[in-house]
């Protein structure tokens, strides 16, 4: 058996772990040093060695001063020795600490030996047992080292108390021999599981190295993914974009009733993938949380209106009944993200749409002010139930995983408004049971303090009667709202109530003139059938009454009955914002909407003729759908494939606008802009031309590079005959 401790299991075979135990070990042997010799100098002061073997104690103090040097060498220069070989300074720092103990142990036998047990041994002898007591816990990790320190302190002098024939000098001994097996004893309990523990946490360690190893090899191949998936969906996107194009160009030729379906269809299959494309590079950005968020003033109801009515096509197609409400109280310019907006709308509605199946979904948007510069949007959906029961949030909202619909887009669209609202300063919560689901978004937006009216009530509205006859529906109470808003006295009344009293209030506001409203369900055709043979029953003297039906999916082929029995009779289908709904009534009531502005912006395609439009695209491929689309317009295209043809060209034309194909390289798209605001300032500093780049990019950092580089505007590819004509309408028109 080895007389000091050696290393015997993996982990005190290591350096780093063994390093911390012996700095340890040194540090505290520092202040243990000092206090032997303070202890020993107190211990000569007050007692009668001094006086009666004074050449015994030089000679003990002398040895004293001799081993505490040799054990601060070793303590000292602690990371000088120790870097030379830590076992080799281990077991010389051992020796030289036992022969010290020996030493000492010396020095209180030879008290106990000449003066027995009088105040200076006993003083000596406790500060022995305190300080051996003390360093126990520092010195267990290695067991025997501390039994031979121990014994070589203490027991000499226990035996010399047995050996002094007396009661005192044998309780002495008794305990202190007890008192060094019992600590021997503990220390091997100690050192086993030090170097347990010390194991352990070496495992835990390890284990968190190789999962923080395996989370950055993770990590880099997620980014690799994401990369990946951006960059082939901006293929797809490209691509896709020629092929809605020319779809779309197809659709305004003369072509067959059969021609027509299978355009459609072709048509709804390549929005359905351009829309899966584009919620795939989404919910990348969503899951690693590297969403850009732009904070610029905007109209928030007319972003909310068109998100919502985008929405409802597909709702549409779909035979499902949505509707929606906005509040009138909802401030109108606020500071955000409008596309971030539209999009969380958009993908709310349309996950809410797959999931409820059929039936009908209502959707209210309120707004709650926060303080007098914030506030939050909270957006409700609300499905009439029969549809699909969801999992609990942190299933659903966890990995994503396909869910057994009809689309493969709704557990990405949830994930996708989750992760939009919360970077809005917000959450998505949902609640699902048999009657239905429930979904509320809220996100937060800066109020401006510039506000803007939305719609200003037709002062003649006020007191009007009107009579609303409807069916079921969770949109009725909307309509009732949005009429007593306008000032108007509504009669609400069901048209399938078993009774002769909703024919009776048609009849009685048919002699009056009064405003009928009328707001059948969706595939049910008995109200408008009915209404037309209340009107034809009436006959032909009968005094002519404003109309208006708000219809759903399928209802405007049932109104041309009614249309033809009642000229006065107006068809709007649904979901209905708050402003359309507005003017077709006043203008049912008074033949027109008084003008809240003199701008009128021109439309006639004369005069769009005469606006030439310069469009810089490299790719002969894309060059004919854009061109052609721009034709149609009826604007006057010049085209050119690259930008020094542009600048070449520049001088010699009067160009009214300029579009730019920008494609994912947006480091060269933005030096095409850079290039022609240049010439720009040159040659017509005085005349901005205006410049709207084309992208199928979907790159967050797309349009602050190509805005920060001079562009105006820019629209997203596939392009569309209405966003493009919007666009240039508002930069072209009069």
């Amino acid at each position: 058996m080895p007389l000091f401790d050696h290393p015997e299991l993996k982990v005190q075979k290591d350096r780093r772990v063994c390093r911390s135990t012996d700095t340890r070990i040194a540090k505290y042997s520092r202040r243990g040093m000092l206090f032997s010799l303070v202890a020993f100098a107190i211990a000569v002061a007050i007692g009668e060695l001094r006086t009666t073997s004074p050449k015994l104690v030089l000679v003990l103090a002398i040895g004293l001063v001799l081993v505490t040097l040799i054990r601060a060498y070793y303590v000292f220069r602690f990371e000088h020795l120790y870097a030379t070989g830590p076992k080799r300074w281990r077991h010389r720092y051992f020796l030289a600490s036992t022969l010290g103990a020996i030493w000492w142990g010396v020095v209180l036998y030879s008290h106990v030996f000449l003066l027995g047990f009088s105040p200076a041994t006993q003083f000596l002898w406790l500060y022995t047992v305190v300080f051996c007591a003390s360093v126990a816990s520092v010195f267990s990790p290695y067991h025997r080292f501390l039994t031979w320190f121990l014994a070589g302190s203490l027991v000499p002098a226990a035996l010399q108390g047995f050996l002094a024939s007396d009661i005192l000098g044998a309780i002495y001994g008794a305990l202190t021999l007890a008192f060094v097996w019992l600590m021997a004893h503990q220390a091997r309990r100690e050192s086993e599981n030090y170097w347990d523990r010390v194991a352990a946490m070496q495992a835990l360690q390890q284990k968190a190295s190789n999962l923080a190893a395996a989370r950055k090899h993770s990590e880099a191949a997620v980014e690799v993914t994401n990369e990946f998936l951006a960059n082939v969906g901006q293929e797809f996107r490209s691509q896709l974009s020629d092929s809605l194009g020319a779809l779309a160009l197809l659709e305004g030729d003369r072509l067959s009733d059969r021609q027509r379906e299978w355009v459609r269809l072709a048509k709804n299959s390549s929005n359905q993938q351009l829309k899966l494309v584009d919620n795939v590079g989404m919910f990348t950005r969503v899951a690693r949380k590297d969403i850009h968020l732009r904070r610029a003033p905007f109209n928030l109801v007319r972003t909310m209106e068109k998100a919502f009515k985008f929405a409802a096509r597909a709702a549409q197609r779909q035979r499902l009944e949505f509707n929606f409400q906005i509040s009138e109280d909802l401030p109108v310019m606020v500071t955000g993200d409008n596309r971030k907006t539209a999009q969380l709308i958009r993908n709310l509605v349309d996950s809410a749409t797959v999931i409820a199946q059929s039936g009908e979904l209502w959707g209210e948007a309120s707004f709650e002010q926060l303080s007098s510069e914030e506030g939050q949007l909270n957006l409700k959906l609300v499905d009439s139930g029969g549809g699909e029961i969801l999992p609990d949030e942190s299933e659903l909202f966890g990995a994503f995983s396909r869910m057994d619909t009809t689309q493969v887009t709704t557990g990405l669209g949830l994930n996708i408004a989750k992760g939009l609202a919360e970077a809005m300063g917000g959450y998505l919560q949902l609640h699902s049971s048999a009657d239905g689901n429930r979904y509320q978004a809220v996100i937060k937006f800066a109020i401006e303090p510039n506000q803007r009216i939305y719609l200003q009530p037709d002062r003649r509205l006020q007191d009007t009667d009107v009579l609303l006859l409807h069916q079921k529906g969770l949109f009725v109470a909307g309509i009732v709202q949005m009429l007593e808003s306008f000032g108007m006295d509504v009669t609400s009344k069901h048209w399938d109530d078993g009774s002769t009293e909703p024919m009776d209030q048609l009849l009685q506001a048919m002699d009056r003139g009064q405003l009928v409203v009328l707001a059948p369900a969706m595939g049910d055709t008995n109200m408008l059938s009915g209404v037309t043979q209340v009107i034809a029953s009436s006959g032909a003297a009968a005094k002519k009454f404003p109309l208006l039906c708000l219809g759903g999916y399928g209802h405007k082929l049932e109104f041309a009955p009614l249309a033809a029995a009642e000229p006065e009779s107006q068809y709007l289908a649904r979901p209905v914002t708050r402003k359309e709904f507005h003017d077709a009534v006043v203008l049912r009531l008074f033949g027109g909407i008084k003008k809240s502005s003199r701008r009128v912006v021109c439309t006639n395609a004369d005069v769009n003729r005469k606006r030439k439009l310069l469009l810089i695209e490299e790719s002969r491929q894309h060059q004919g759908v854009t061109e052609e689309m721009l034709q149609t317009l009826g604007y006057q295209v010049e085209v050119v494939a690259a930008v020094e043809d542009a600048l070449s060209r520049l001088p010699d034309n009067n160009y009214d606008l300029v579009l730019v194909d920008c494609q994912q390289n947006t480091t060269h798209s933005a030096e095409i802009i850079e290039q022609l605001r240049h010439w720009e300032s040159e040659y017509s500093p005085d005349d901005r031309l205006p410049i709207v780049a084309l992208t199928s990019t979907t790159e967050e950092q797309f349009e602050g590079r190509c805005l920060a580089a001079g562009m105006d505007d820019f629209l997203t590819k596939p392009l569309s005959k209405d966003s493009l004509a919007e666009t240039l309408e508002r930069w072209l028109g009069e």
